[in-house]
Order: structure tokens, then C-alpha cells, then sequence
């Protein structure tokens, strides 16, 4: 599929139907906040296990999470190792973190919300091949300040929504305008649904669980 159209149907299509609506409301969270990149890896397995199953077992997606430094706060990605064309089956899906999301925590229910938003897009570079991705990757480093780049977040951030994480994705844009200032904040801003417009969302979207 030409990378041009794979993207018009990332951020133009209807939101994707999905089985449950409430996966987040699934999610096994624990009381005490995630201090640890063990227990981060863990939250990650439990969130993509009830609000991404296609990517959990019995046919799970190889999931692993390393420390960036001055990240902002959260990315994913393939890692190249595994993105050999043959390979599709043996690929591994990295979820990059900042080290302060687990100095100064937030809560887990936050935590898991953008932790679904990273699997949105890891639902997506699941469908792409190799090419694609390499191409996607391009395409995403040189959209910085785009509508284009907005849209496609926003995309992302409805897959989070769609099962259920808006208070929880409320809660972690809060804890991200907190942690951040300037240019930083503003691309936040643009590129990611705001807790004013996330209320909006589910006032719009009444079948979703909040």
C-alpha cells in the first residue's frame, strides 16, 4: 500500500470499532504509583492484554520499554534489529520513556492511558511493512508543527478513547502540562487532545466508557 494512502486512512477514516469499549476499566492497576521500568514494562502488558487483545496473547506482539533522556515524555517505535521485510513475525514494538515518568510518577490510571495511546500506535505499525514504516518514520520526523502531524496524533489519542481511557488521558495531559513549558507545551497542546477537548470527546461519544 503506496505510504501516502496508508496514512489517509490512519487519520481520515471513522474511529476503528472496537469489542470492548471499556479496557481501560479492565486494566489491573496497582494503588502505589509505577516508580520502576519493571513495573512500567508490566502496566504495559495489562494495558495492551485488556484494551489492545489483538495484541496480546495467544498471539502477543514482542513489547519492550527503554529509558530516553529529555524524551517529552513518550514514543514508540520498531526496533530496526527486527524490521527485516522477512521478519514481520519477529518484529519488536519499543515503548521509549522519559526517566521523569517514573521519578515524579504520574498516576497509574494516567499512566495506562498514554500507555494505550503508545499501543495505538504500535496497532498501527503492526499493519505496515517495512517499507511503510520507513516511510511513516520519515514522514513523522519532518511533520514537526503540521496539521497533518496534529491529525495523526489526535487519531491516536481517539484509539485511547475508544476503550474507555478519557479520565485516565485527561489526567495525564494535566500531569504533562505540569512537566513541561514554552515550544514543549505548545506542540502538546496542538498535537494532543486537551482535557477540555477530551470531555468534549466523551459528551460526543456517549457508548464509550469514560
Amino acid at each position: 500500500m503506496p505510504f501516502l494512502t496508508l496514512l489517509s486512512l490512519l487519520v481520515g477514516c471513522a474511529p476503528t470499532p472496537v469489542a470492548d469499549t471499556c479496557g481501560c476499566a479492565r486494566i489491573a492497576l496497582r494503588a502505589e504509583p509505577v516508580t520502576t521500568e519493571a513495573g512500567l514494562a508490566s502496566l504495559l502488558a495489562a494495558t495492551a492484554l485488556a484494551a489492545f487483545p489483538d495484541l496480546a496473547p495467544p498471539d502477543p506482539v514482542l513489547l519492550t520499554v527503554s529509558a530516553v533522556d529529555d524524551l517529552a515524555f513518550f514514543r514508540s517505535s520498531i526496533d530496526l534489529d527486527t524490521l527485516d521485510p522477512e521478519l514481520d513475525a519477529g518484529r519488536v514494538y519499543r515503548v521509549e520513556y522519559d526517566p521523569v515518568v517514573l521519578s515524579d510518577p504520574p498516576e497509574p490510571m494516567a499512566l495506562a492511558a498514554v500507555l494505550a495511546h503508545e499501543l495505538g500506535h504500535v496497532h498501527d505499525y503492526v499493519a505496515m511493512s517495512a517499507s511503510e514504516y520507513v516511510d511513516f518514520g520519515l514522514w513523522y520526523g519532518s511533520a514537526t508543527g503540521t496539521d497533518e502531524l496534529a491529525a495523526y496524533e489526535r487519531a491516536t489519542d481517539e484509539q485511547a478513547l475508544e476503550r474507555g481511557c478519557a479520565e485516565g488521558l485527561s489526567a495525564m495531559r494535566d500531569w504533562v502540562y505540569a512537566h513541561c513549558s514554552g515550544d514543549v507545551l505548545a506542540e502538546k497542546e496542538r498535537d494532543y487532545y486537551s482535557p477540555t477537548e477530551i470531555d468534549a470527546w466523551v459528551q460526543a461519544n456517549p457508548g464509550v466508557c469514560p
